[in-house]
């Protein structure tokens, strides 16, 4: 059976996290991202503090608010990711990589 370039992909994503370094890339992203949002919060805190304009704290606070929320998405993803392995079909997986191949 023909296998469509998304779900391609997301079967290669799931070979990835369970073969390479997938689930090592996104604890790391996770990282990242929470550095990212600290920042971004410092800098509301900042802007408040001096009294910025409030479109720059209103901009700044969505972007600490979507990064926070990213990285805290990520996470559940990654505390999930073994629950869901074993009830992925895996040879089927492979299967279908092969024939999209």
């Amino acid at each position: 059976m023909p296998v469509d370039t998304q779900t391609q992909r997301l079967l290669k994503r799931w070979r990835s996290l369970v073969e390479g370094e997938g689930l090592q890339r996104a604890a790391t992203m996770a990282w990242v991202l929470w550095a990212v949002g600290l920042v971004a919060t410092l800098f509301v805190v900042f802007a408040i503090f001096y009294h910025l304009h409030p479109a720059l704290v209103a901009g700044a606070a969505a972007v600490a608010g979507w990064v926070i929320a990213e990285r805290n998405a990520l996470r559940m993803r990654i505390s999930q990711w073994p629950i869901f392995k074993t009830y992925i079909d895996w040879k089927r997986v492979e299967e279908d990589l092969k024939d999209a191949t």
